[in-house]
């Protein structure tokens, strides 16, 4: 008896802004317990019931969609971050929203890993990185940060360039820190709040700088 396929699943025009979620919230399943290797066209489309080909409807290709995973990270972090941060006294909040970013990171280490420190070809993962700061998720983040900022330097002119300076000079701190915590060094706990008790008391002290200048 011939074998048989089973039988592809059809999605309508007006399906489609849905079946986009689906494939997403199936590359999310797979890359969080496996990671982006084992993330591919074909498992998901066939997860989905769907020839690969129905994959190209929604994205360019397998970074497009990996992409659009970590957006969804820094979406996460953008919320939490605004959380502490509204939770903290008003001159506090900006170094709160730092703090909160910093964390967000440490108890998730393997994800920063993947996104901020992958270089394993064929993935091209710098253009990956650079398309992520213009998501929505890094939009948020950037955008809710900023306003922060400008609360903290008491101004009410969203293009003063103390904020853009600020957030740069910051985010550099974050990131490196995190970098030598979570990639070069893989500090232990001990460590690791060592040294992030010291990047948080230095950028203490510059938004005071900053604030007085």
């Amino acid at each position: 008896m011939a074998r048989t396929s089973p039988a592809k699943r059809r999605v309508s025009p007006e399906d489609r802004a849905q079946f986009r979620d689906e494939l997403i919230a199936i590359a999310r399943q797979i890359y969080l317990a496996e990671g982006a290797a084992a993330v591919t066209i074909r498992r998901v489309t066939a997860t989905a019931g769907v020839t690969p080909m129905a994959f190209y409807w929604y994205f360019d290709c397998k970074d497009a969609l990996l992409t659009v995973l970590w957006d969804e990270l820094v979406q996460e972090s953008a919320d939490l971050c605004l959380a502490v941060a509204e939770a903290a006294p008003p001159d506090e909040a900006a170094l709160a929203y730092f703090s909160a970013f910093i964390d967000f990171w440490l108890s998730r280490r393997a994800r920063f890993r993947a996104i901020f420190l992958n270089e394993a070809s064929p993935s091209d993962f710098q253009g990956m990185r650079r398309a992520l700061f213009g998501m929505p998720g890094a939009v948020r983040h950037f955008t809710r940060y900023d306003r922060l900022l400008a609360q903290a330097l008491k101004t009410t002119d969203a293009q003063d360039p103390r904020i853009e300076q600020l957030r740069t000079l910051s985010m550099y701190r974050a990131f490196g820190f995190l970098h030598c915590a979570v990639g070069v060094y893989d500090y232990d706990a001990t460590d690791t709040a060592r040294f992030r008790a010291l990047v948080i008391d230095e950028m203490r002290r510059c938004l005071a700088h900053w604030q007085a200048s």
